[in-house]
């Protein structure tokens, strides 16, 4: 049997969002939403993009001739990104064809797109993402058969009217009381960035984009992790020869993050650190 099927093609892909989703791009990547996967996309144009891949993106945001690459994936409906979301996080096992090669960008599998892992004939299909799946596949069988022998024995038994009464009470009071949380303690499903750091605010009622300055955007547990830091010459720029330390540019200074991703103000993309700007600016600064 021919290895090189879109079956294949998506657990390679899989396997490989396990591989780097705690690595460079973690903080877009280890607990996705669709406003930070679309954040991740315009930072890996911004990066560069081989040609191959900016046919997968145009395909994917639908960009039509003439139109600017950058300010589709801007302008593009960030609801559109639930499907990849739910892919990276296991939530769905398949997409569509355009939306695997865009993850597989993202998390830059190499056999990429579908057509080249097909002329290749790929077999690079991991023992260990196999065995997972198998795994899971036997969980599950086993979670239905539970549940159905638990329903089999609720179904023999004749629940007393008192029982059902205190059932019904109980729900009744869960709901009320979840209605009240909401009501009263609304979930803070949102950030904004407040000087060197994001905090968790309510989303509702609040505008969500990058139009204002310290907008409310769709927030995850690692944007909570994101800061603006100073450096000095004793900061520890390089970890086995890779950047953490990320900077931008702004009004003609340099401003220092502990992670990739885009500046929470002016919205441009942070760039890796390097030696070259450590010395024109990070030492300069020291001799001041």
């Amino acid at each position: 049997m021919n290895s090189s099927t879109y079956e294949n093609y998506t657990e390679a892909i899989k396997a490989q969002y396990d591989e780097v989703k705690e690595g460079m791009y973690a903080s877009f990547l280890l607990q996705p939403t669709p406003a930070q996967l679309r954040n991740l996309c315009v930072m890996l144009l911004d990066h560069g993009l081989s040609k191959a891949d900016e046919g997968i993106f145009t395909l994917f945001f639908q960009v039509k001739e003439g139109e600017n690459l950058r300010r589709s994936i801007e302008n593009f409906d960030v609801e559109k990104f639930k499907a990849v979301k739910n892919f990276l996080t296991g939530k769905n096992t398949k997409t569509n064809p355009n939306s695997l090669n865009l993850i597989a960008v993202l998390v830059n599998f190499n056999s990429r797109p579908f057509s080249k892992f097909i002329q290749q004939g790929a077999t690079v299909v991991k023992k260990t993402a196999m065995e997972v799946s198998i795994q899971e596949e036997e969980s599950r069988e086993i979670i239905k058969q539970e549940y159905f022998q638990e329903n089999v024995i609720l179904h023999q038994k004749k629940p007393k009217a008192r029982s059902i009464a205190i059932g019904v009470g109980v729900i009744g009071l869960i709901v009320g009381s979840f209605g009240i949380k909401k009501e009263y303690f609304p979930d803070k499903e949102c950030v904004q960035w407040n000087k060197d750091h994001y905090e968790e605010v309510v989303c509702e009622g609040s505008k969500i984009g990058f139009a204002d300055v310290n907008p409310i955007i769709e927030g995850q547990e690692s944007l909570l992790d994101f800061k603006k830091i100073e450096v000095s010459d004793t900061t520890t720029f390089f970890k086995n020869k890779q950047p953490v330390i990320w900077y931008c540019k702004q009004d003609g200074k340099c401003e220092y993050f502990n992670a990739p991703g885009l500046h929470p103000e002016s919205g441009k993309t942070l760039k890796p650190i390097s030696k070259y700007i450590i010395k024109k600016y990070v030492l300069q600064e020291n001799k001041k």
